[in-house]
């Protein structure tokens, strides 16, 4: 088969031939897929049209070998995620670190003005700071004396008020 880059090729793609082009712009039309390996092709010279994969040179065998290897990995820690319950900031935004009690007796606290919850501020409370005595890393004092001095406050409402209407129905 001539293979010589000067020579022309012919291309039948269904009953028309294409031609004639040089062997470069056979092996392009191959490499772009233009050309499969089941066109028929002919050249001058050649006895008959052949299949083009029969072509040497024209379907690029050759393998692309073996990939490099790949650069050495550097083995580092992985990155640790900071303790939100460390930084003041993220404390006064949410409530990072802070006892449960603590966030209850503050809610209870503000709600104790609707009378209802002012038991609550002050039980809350005092639990909120029995369980900072025994977890320093827990957070929420403000909170926690803020529930009891409103529950305090409203409780002795509560108090005073039914003493009183106790003693008139006497």
């Amino acid at each position: 088969m001539n293979t010589d880059p000067q020579a022309q090729w012919y291309i039948a793609r269904g009953q028309t031939p294409v031609g004639p082009v040089p062997f470069a712009t056979l092996q392009a039309d191959a490499r772009a897929g233009k050309l499969s390996p089941e066109d028929r092709v002919w050249t001058t010279g050649a006895p008959a049209w052949v299949r083009a994969a029969s072509v040497p040179d024209l379907f690029a065998t050759h393998s692309a070998g073996e990939p490099p290897p790949l650069p050495p990995t550097v083995e580092y820690a992985a990155p640790v995620a900071p303790d939100l319950g460390a930084s003041p900031g993220m404390r006064m935004l949410i409530p990072v670190g802070r006892s449960g009690w603590a966030i209850a007796a503050g809610y209870a606290g503000l709600l104790s003005v609707l009378i209802i919850f002012a038991p609550f501020a002050l039980i809350f409370g005092i639990l909120a700071i029995r369980e900072m005595r025994r977890d320093p890393n827990k957070h929420g004092m403000g909170r926690a004396v803020f529930g009891i001095v409103m529950g305090t406050i409203f409780t002795l409402g509560i108090l005073i008020f039914v003493g009183y209407a106790i003693l008139q129905e006497m």
